[in-house]
């Protein structure tokens, strides 16, 4: 008798630790401020956010295979990994975009324009939108693309460029204005692209078919968030200084360079079809995919 009530006491704390129905389960890049309004909405606006469990990441590629691995059910991360899970097989979809531009690039003091940097040397992030995108722009602008070094990590990016193995880094908000002074931003990707999409929100099939109210009650926080996001300056600004750890000047040249949309807008589309063709010629895609493999439009 005694250790037969070891052993339901095991499976009872073993079930309460599991990750119940009613809880959504939400993968954010610690360091990205593409979650921004969702932090916003945490500590400002009123509501029950009980259901919600977050788990943070240092980077896009853990969030992302956190996702395929069912650990997560719903992730704000970039768009370029979810065409490549598709392309794999993998059961997971975008049900909405949602953070704009964000990214640029930042280059030693001997680089002021995209011309002068053809011939060095651009640290991305292998895979992700900090890798697709900067090619987009200088095949744009009938530029030859830098030689490109990949990292694993935005901290490796960092480091590499103040370690001088690389003359510039294809970064992203808030990060790109916490390098030394001596580096400088040289381009915009939002100027040769405006609003283009960059972080989305994808959700596992399981958690569609499963959670499908909760999701749609987290696209309504989001949503509300927005509608507060713009009139209520000061106490995001002081959100993002909280939670970021910066000074209000960054916090402000950042949001200059972001924004926040929601839905599958046709023009957002166009834009990852674009980059999807140029991951499928440089082997990060398995195969074609067709956009409707990729999108499940979810309405909060």
């Amino acid at each position: 008798m005694k250790y037969i009530m070891v052993i339901l006491c095991c499976l009872l704390l073993f079930s309460c630790s599991r990750p119940q129905p009613h809880t959504l389960i939400i993968g954010l890049i610690k360091p990205a401020l593409n979650h921004l309004p969702l932090q916003y909405a945490l500590e400002n606006i009123p509501g029950d956010h009980s259901a919600y469990k977050i788990e943070y990441f240092h980077s896009g590629w853990e969030t992302n295979e956190a996702l395929v691995a069912g650990r997560i059910d719903v992730a704000i991360m970039p768009f370029t990994y979810i065409w490549m899970d598709v392309s794999q097989g993998k059961k997971v979809k975008i049900i909405s975009f949602f953070e704009r531009e964000s990214d640029g690039i930042i280059a030693s003091s001997q680089f002021t324009s995209l011309a002068q940097l053809q011939n060095g040397k651009l640290g991305v992030l292998k895979s992700s939108t900090l890798e697709i995108i900067p090619e987009m722009v200088f095949n744009q602008k009938h530029l030859k693309l830098p030689e490109i070094v990949p990292f694993r990590t935005p901290m490796d990016m960092a480091a590499a460029l103040q370690a001088g193995e690389v003359d510039a880094l294809s970064y992203y908000v808030p990060s790109i204005f916490n390098l030394p002074a001596d580096f400088k931003i040289i381009n915009w990707y939002g100027s040769t692209f405006p609003q283009h999409t960059c972080c989305n929100i994808a959700a596992t099939e399981k958690a569609i078919k499963l959670k499908k109210d909760l999701l749609k009650d987290f696209l309504g926080t989001l949503k509300n968030s927005l509608s507060q996001f713009h009139s209520d300056r000061e106490q995001v600004i002081a959100t993002a200084q909280k939670f970021y750890g910066l000074e209000r000047k960054n916090v402000m040249q950042s949001l200059e360079h972001t924004g926040y949309i929601l839905g599958l807008q046709g023009a957002g589309i166009e834009f990852e079809q674009k980059a999807a063709e140029l991951m499928f010629a440089k082997g990060y895609l398995k195969r074609k995919v067709k956009a409707d493999e990729v999108y499940y439009p979810l309405q909060p």
